[in-house]
């Protein structure tokens, strides 16, 4: 099995969720069919209940609101960032490997090389990392680089943002 990780990249829509997340959740990302003003545009999604350890439903992942896993799970968090979206679009679209999410930081002003906060594209942002997993070919995950190396080339971040391809993922 291959794995590509996209390094260096944030959780887009804080504005619109409000929803901290823990560094520990494995965050699904999917197609956002209900989405008139972008034809590639996809949510992220905190996993539902079921499937996170029962010890970890009461965690309080937002104390000033005092918010919960329970009281967070199966929600959407965010999006991500356009460019890249149409990227796992396609790759969502082969029914050929999952993309999930994790993040590396509490939400925050963004910051560059993402839009100032105040700019179009700015504002509050989540960092984190992409994994594409479930590949089953050597030329599947070359296939599935390539269309996220051409995506990300269209972003105005993709100084700072990284593609690795790993095997033998278990």
């Amino acid at each position: 099995m291959y794995s590509i990780a996209v390094l260096n990249c944030v959780i887009k829509g804080y504005h619109d969720f409000q929803i901290r997340i823990p560094t520990w959740v494995s965050l699904r990302v999917e197609r956002e069919y209900s989405n008139t003003r972008d034809q590639h545009a996809c949510l992220i999604w905190m996993p539902s209940l079921v499937e996170i350890p029962e010890d970890k439903h009461v965690e309080v992942t937002d104390v000033k609101r005092y918010f919960t896993i329970q009281d967070i799970a199966g929600l959407p968090v965010g999006r991500v960032p356009r460019y890249l979206a149409a990227g796992f679009r396609q790759i969502l679209d082969s029914e050929r490997a999952a993309v999930v999410c994790r993040t590396t930081g509490d939400p925050c002003q963004s910051f560059p090389p993402w839009p100032h906060h105040l700019e179009p594209g700015g504002g509050v942002v989540i960092p984190c990392d992409f994994f594409v997993e479930g590949i089953t070919s050597e030329t599947t995950a070359k296939l599935f680089s390539s269309i996220l190396k051409t995506a990300i080339n269209e972003m105005p971040e993709k100084c700072d943002i990284e593609i690795k391809i790993n095997d033998n993922v278990n």
